[in-house]
C-alpha cells in the first residue's frame, strides 16, 4: 500500500524550488531503501512467492527479516548480497520436514549464512538437482518467542507474517588487487558479490569468511544506502486454483549512514532508521515538511508517521451467486516497537494497548494489543429514500471492531466464513451487510511528536478477491486506499 506522498524532487518544485531536507518518506515510484511486504502465508497448501530486485549498477548489502503475525517476533533473518541489477527470488512454504514455515529458493544470489544450512534443531537442506541447480530450504524458527513470556510458542505461529527488507549499504572493494597475480584480496567485497557469466557470485564464501574473520568490523566495506530496490509478490494456492499479486511499500531516505550488521544481529530494524520524517501536511503551505522526532522511540515513530492513515477503504465482494469471497490484509509493520511490553514498559503512541504474550499466575493467557476500529459498509447504490427526497451516501451506523494481530487477515462474513486466500492462521472475520459494495475502516488514534500531532495508524496491506466458477477460480488483489493524515501543530 503506497501513501500519497510525492518524491522529494517533486516536493521541491511544489515549494518553489526550495531544497527539501532529508527525511524518510514513502516513495510513490515504488523503489527504495526499505521494502515492507505486508504478508506471507504458508498454511493449507499456500505459498507466497517474492522477488527483490536491485535496479542500480552497484552491489548492495541487504537485511531480510521474516516476522510472525502476532507480535512481529523474528522467525528468520539473513544478509543478502545483491549483485548490480540482481534479482533474488524465493518462496515461503510449509516446511516439508515440519509444521512451520520455511523459505525455499534456487536463486544463486549470495546469502550469509547460506540458505540450507544447519540451524539445530530446525536444520536447512541443500539438494543438487539434475540440471546442477541447488534447491535450498531453510525452516523458520520459534526461538525468539518460545520462552516463558509467551503462551503460544508453537512453530505453527510462523505460518503467517510479514517481511522487512532493509538496505544496509552499497558494497565496495577495500584495498587493491594483487598487481602481479591479479588475485582478489580478501576485502574485494563488491567483486565477491558480482555475478559472472554463469550467473553465480564470484566469491560468496569470501564474504562469509570476512564475517568470520571480523574484517567487516574493521574495514566495513559498505557505504551509505542509495535505494533503488523494488519488490513483487504473489500468494498462490494450487489446489484452490487462485493467485493474488501484491507489492511492498517502498521507503526512501530511511537512513543516512550505512548499518552493515552481522548476519546474526537483530539490526538494522525499523527502529534504527533516521528520526526524521518527511510528512504530508494537507491544506497547508508547504504541503510537505520535515519533522524531527524526539525521545526513546523517535526512529520508530518517524517510520510510523510516514505510514499513518486515518482510514483504509476497499471493495467488498461476497456475492454467493458467483462464489464471491473477500479478504482484507491489514498489517502494522512498526507496531511491535510501540506495544511489546518486553521492549517498552508503557505503550507508545499512536497505539493504545500493550502486548504481553503471557499474563496470569495460575491460568496463563495472552494479553493482545488490540486497537479499536470503526467499520462502515456501503452497498453499490448508496441510496436511501427519506420522505419524498432522494439522498445519496446514507448515514450508516458504524460498528465497532478490534484488530489485535500485527498481521490481520480479515475474511468478510460472519464468524467462520472461509478465507478467499485459504488462510486459517490468524484469521478473523467482519460481517458483511451487503453482497457487493465497499467498506472503510477508520482509526482515531493520535501521536504527538516533533511539534506535530498525527491522527491514524501506520498500516500497509491489500484486499484479495476470489470468484469461484465451478472448477475454476479467479483471484485479484487491490491495495487499500488511504486518507490523508491530519498533521497539525501540537
Amino acid at each position: 500500500m503506497k501513501k500519497n506522498l510525492i518524491s522529494l524532487a517533486v516536493a521541491a518544485s511544489v515549494l518553489g524550488g526550495a531544497a527539501v531536507q532529508a527525511g524518510q518518506y514513502v516513495n510513490p515510484a515504488k523503489t527504495g531503501e526499505v521494502l515492507l511486504f505486508p504478508f506471507y502465508n504458508a498454511d493449507n497448501g499456500n505459498a507466497t512467492n517474492m522477488h527483490i530486485v536491485n535496479t542500480t549498477g552497484s552491489p548492495k548489502a541487504v537485511k531480510i527479516r521474516f516476522v510472525e503475525y502476532k507480535n512481529s517476533d523474528e522467525v528468520l533473518d539473513f544478509n543478502l548480497y545483491l549483485s548490480k541489477n540482481d534479482h533474488f527470488a524465493f518462496g515461503v512454504i510449509k516446511d516439508p520436514a515440519g509444521t512451520g514455515a520455511a523459505i525455499i529458493t534456487q536463486d544463486n544470489s549470495c546469502t550469509v549464512p547460506a540458505l540450507g544450512s544447519p540451524n539445530p534443531p530446525l536444520n536447512g537442506s541443500a539438494t543438487t538437482n539434475a540440471d546442477g541447480s541447488i534447491t535450498r530450504i531453510q525452516p523458520f524458527t520459534n526461538y525468539l518467542y518460545a520462552t516463558a513470556k509467551d503462551v503460544d510458542s508453537t512453530i505453527e505461529r510462523t505460518l503467517t507474517g510479514h517481511v522487512e527488507v532493509i538496505e544496509m549499504g552499497v558494497l565496495t572493494n577495500v584495498g587493491t588487487l594483487d598487481p602481479v597475480t591479479g588475485a582478489n584480496s580478501k576485502t574485494q567485497y563488491a567483486s565477491f558479490a558480482t555475478h559472472g557469466a554463469t550467473g553465480v557470485p564470484a566469491n560468496c564464501a569470501g564474504i562469509a569468511a570476512a564475517w568470520d574473520a571480523g574484517s567487516f568490523a574493521s574495514d566495513d566495506g559498505v557505504t551509505a544506502a542509495t535505494g533503488g530496490l523494488y519488490g513483487l509478490s504473489y500468494h498462490i494456492n494450487v489446489a484452490a486454483a487462485a493467485a493474488f499479486g501484491f507489492e511492498p511499500t517502498a521507503i526512501d531516505d530511511w537512513q543516512a549512514a550505512p548499518e552493515h550488521s552481522n548476519p546474526g544481529d537483530y539490526t538494522p530494524s525499523l527502529v534504527t532508521g533516521t528520526p526524521i520524517a518527511t510528512v504530508h501536511t494537507p491544506l497547508t503551505d508547504p504541503q510537505y515538511t520535515k519533522v524531527t522526532m524526539t525521545g526513546g522511540a523517535a526512529s520508530a515513530q518517524a517510520t510510523s508517521a510516514i505510514l499513518m492513515t486515518n482510514s483504509v477503504s476497499n471493495d467488498v465482494m461476497v456475492n454467493p451467486a458467483i462464489g464471491g469471497m473477500t479478504d482484507w490484509v491489514i498489517t502494522f509493520p512498526t507496531k511491535r516497537a510501540h506495544v511489546d511490553k518486553a521492549l517498552k514498559a508503557s505503550v507508545i503512541a499512536p497505539f493504545e494497548n500493550n502486548w504481553l504474550g503471557s499474563v496470569g499466575t495460575t491460568t496463563k493467557k495472552e494479553q493482545p494489543a488490540c486497537e479499536e476500529v470503526t467499520a462502515m459498509q456501503y452497498d453499490r447504490e448508496e441510496q436511501s429514500v427519506v420522505g419524498s427526497s432522494l439522498k445519496f451516501s446514507p448515514s450508516i451506523t458504524p460498528t465497532n471492531a478490534t484488530i489485535c494481530n500485527e498481521v490481520a487477515v480479515v475474511a468478510m462474513g460472519a464468524a467462520g466464513t472461509a478465507s478467499a486466500m485459504s488462510v486459517t492462521t490468524g484469521l478473523t472475520n467482519i460481517s458483511s451487510a451487503y453482497a457487493e459494495g465497499w467498506q472503510t475502516l477508520a482509526f482515531d488514534n493520535t501521536m504527538t511528536n516533533g511539534g506535530r500531532k498525527y491522527t491514524g495508524l501506520p498500516i500497509v496491506g491489500f484486499a484479495a478477491y476470489k470468484v469461484n466458477n465451478g472448477a475454476m477460480s479467479y483471484g485479484n488483489a487491490a491495495e487499500h486506499k488511504t486518507a490523508s493524515v491530519s498533521v497539525v501543530s501540537s
